[in-house]
């Protein structure tokens, strides 16, 4: 039997030599490992210092190749693993793909893909507007990610490029029987750029899968210009959670206070008003410095752990610098300092400490290949 196996597969080789030579297949990855020092790192105000994964990428190994169809049709597919370099942990929940698991056609139409992959509107963030390409620390990452979501499950997204003008939608179906609004998502992504500017923004809502149906959507409006070795960043979010979902990305309190009521009260979600800015610039040809502001306004925010409802403001001030040993290699340092106030409390700064305040330093090493 194992005979035979091997003797079908040697023929369907040879046979489809032509199809294999115009196929492509490239393994790729990032290993960023970091040790990093807390000012306060648990509910007692305690400092800390550990190793972390990386402070400027997760850690990855993926899969992605081509298939050459003719006629500049393509098929193309992605498989994406996350990983925490500083334990070998999987991360995305242990899931084997969990940062993307997505197959389709691509041509001059643009591309088509389904699966688990990132939405428009945080690749529009991550590839263009950030001016830390989402950093990976939860410090620094706070904002982009509740935003945006990051990733879905199964999606349906198209990209296209339109000269200077680049669109993308995503699609997640929430599966849920009886209701194909419970549980689904859409994202969308608009982006021009005319030499060294560059305006886009989006819109997302997602719908949770309870009897409510509540939603959290969200506004992007974002701004970057280069100019010389420097390019500087610039945007605004506008989001408004029934779901809880936001507050949990943001590290600062879990529910909106419709939710932490109850009652699902109409017009009583949570509603943030996000506002970051950034720059960048290349000192030399191997040193880099980046610095960001991040700053949000909440409203309607509950904790019930502290019988905290009201309004509060974060805010985080981060810098990095890093030095590039090769093209592949880099040294890094950063350093950030947060701030909450009033119900946007941490959870780990809250009332058995006093303290609303975090500050973090990092050194680390990332390798790409």
């Amino acid at each position: 039997m194992k005979k035979s196996s091997m003797l079908l597969l040697a023929a369907g080789l040879t046979t489809g030599g032509a199809a294999f030579a115009q196929s492509s297949v490239t393994i790729y990855g990032i290993v960023d490992t970091s040790i990093r020092y807390l000012s306060n790192d648990n509910a007692q105000g305690s400092s800390n210092v550990r190793m972390d994964n990386g402070a400027i990428s997760n850690s990855r190994i993926g899969f992605k190749g081509t298939e050459d169809l003719g006629g500049g049709l393509k098929a193309v597919f992605r498989l994406e693993n996350g990983f925490s370099s500083d334990t070998g942990a999987a991360q995305q929940g242990g899931r084997l793909f969990g940062r993307q698991s997505w197959v389709g056609l691509a041509g001059d139409f643009g591309k088509v893909s389904v699966g688990r992959q990132n939405t428009a509107l945080f690749d529009l963030m991550a590839d263009h507007f950030d001016p830390l390409t989402v950093g990976n620390y939860e410090t620094n990452s706070w904002m982009p990610a509740a935003a945006t979501r990051v990733r879905s499950d199964n999606t349906v997204r198209y990209d296209g490029q339109f000269g200077p003008v680049a669109a993308s939608v995503s699609y997640a179906f929430g599966e849920q029987a009886g209701s194909t609004r419970s549980g689904s998502q859409i994202s969308t992504a608009l982006r021009y750029n005319n030499g060294g500017f560059a305006i886009g923004g989006g819109f997302q809502q997602t719908v949770d899968t309870t009897a409510a149906r509540n939603k959290a959507t969200t506004y992007n409006l974002s701004a970057s210009y280069a100019f010389g070795a420097a390019k500087v960043f610039a945007g605004y979010y506008r989001m408004k959670d029934a779901t809880g979902v936001n507050g949990a990305f943001m590290e600062t309190t879990n529910y909106s206070l419709a939710n932490t009521a109850g009652g699902n009260t109409v017009g009583v979600e949570r509603k943030d008003d996000g506002y970051f800015f950034g720059a960048n610039y290349q000192a030399t040809a191997a040193l880099s410095l980046t610095g960001g502001v991040y700053y949000d306004k909440s409203k309607n925010v509950a904790y019930q752990a502290l019988g905290n409802v009201g309004d509060g403001k974060r805010y985080t001030i981060v810098g990095v610098a890093e030095y590039a040993l090769s093209k592949r290699t880099q040294l890094y340092t950063t350093v950030d300092y947060n701030k909450a106030k009033d119900a946007a409390v941490y959870e780990i700064t809250n009332s058995a400490n006093g303290k609303s305040n975090l500050t973090t330093v990092g050194v680390g090493i990332r390798h790409i290949f």
